[in-house]
Order: C-alpha cells, then structure tokens, then sequence
C-alpha cells in the first residue's frame, strides 16, 4: 500500500536541533517532504552560516531536495496578520503558521509552547521533536533502544525538555 503524503510545514528547532545530533534524515525518512517560511530559512540557514553553526550547512543541503522554502502570499499574509501581534512567537513561528494555513498543511512541526497553543486555536495539528522520534519509531525506521539515544543526544546538545514529558517520550517508545 503506498505512503500518503502528508503536507508538513516545519518550524526552526526541530531542523536545528535533529541535525545537531546528524539525524535531519529522520524528517524526511518520516514526512517525505516538508515546508518551511522565508523566515525560517533565515533563522536556521542563513543566520546559522553568518554564526558558523554547521547545523545551517546540513539543512542548506536539504534544501530544494526535501525540505522546500515557501513565500507566504500577500492574501495569507493579510488574512492571519493578527499573528503577527503575538509577540509571544517569533517571525519564523508566525511566518509558518501562515504557511500551514496557506498550504492547508496536515501537520506543523514545532516545539514551542506557545506556536503550539496558536496553531491549536488555528486547528493545526502539531507535533514536535519528539513526536518525530516516536514516528520514526512506529514506523520501524530506528530501534526504541536508537530513539532513546538520539533523546539524550538532544538533550546532550541542549534541547530542552521537562522531566514528565521526557518520561512519557521514553514510555512511548518502549511500546510495541
């Protein structure tokens, strides 16, 4: 039976962070594709490569091969500009839920608490880092045994997460 391709609109951390600990290919071996804004190219790749991050080197190679740079169009940008009152998120948060709604996209990757609540209240679906890795995991791409490495590997690189959810992420895994 063949893949349904989902539309999914990617935020800056979950690029940033997977490709720190050299899994970015989980996205994809995941999703197949993924969007993201001008503004969250900016963040990850060009403002990366001004700093010297080599994580902006990795998700510049993806780019235009997997990972597809999207403009939001003037009526999209007009129609949800509330967001950009919302000085809670940050322009690469706003841009991509602009994006998710211009694109109907199924699924906004994201780990920020507040993107989440506003894509919420938009009727995005979201998920974060570590939905991917239980994903991955399901789908039989990486071992649980794999997944809980590539955790702590995250956190090791300063991805945060809170003692409960990282208990439940970890619980997740474990099941068959």
């Amino acid at each position: 039976m063949a893949k349904v391709q989902l539309t999914v609109v990617s935020n800056s951390s979950p690029l940033i962070y997977l490709a720190k600990v050299g899994r970015l290919n989980l996205i994809k071996d995941v999703y197949g594709r993924v969007w993201i804004p001008e503004a969250v190219f900016y963040e990850v790749v060009t403002q990366g490569k001004a700093l010297g991050i080599p994580e902006a080197s990795i998700v510049e190679e993806a780019v235009n091969q997997w990972i597809f740079k999207e403009e939001i169009r003037p009526e999209i940008a007009y129609e949800y500009g509330f967001l950009d009152e919302n000085e809670r998120i940050g322009p690469g948060e706003r841009q991509a839920l602009k994006l998710c709604k211009q694109l109907n996209a199924d699924l906004f990757i994201a780990d920020d608490k507040e993107a989440r609540r506003v894509a919420g209240i938009l009727k995005i679906k979201t998920l974060g880092t570590c939905g991917i890795l239980i994903q991955a995991c399901k789908q039989g791409l990486v071992s649980s045994e794999d997944a809980e490495e590539i955790l702590n590997d995250l956190i090791k690189a300063g991805f945060r997460i809170d003692l409960i959810l990282y208990r439940r992420v970890i619980k997740e895994l474990s099941r068959p």
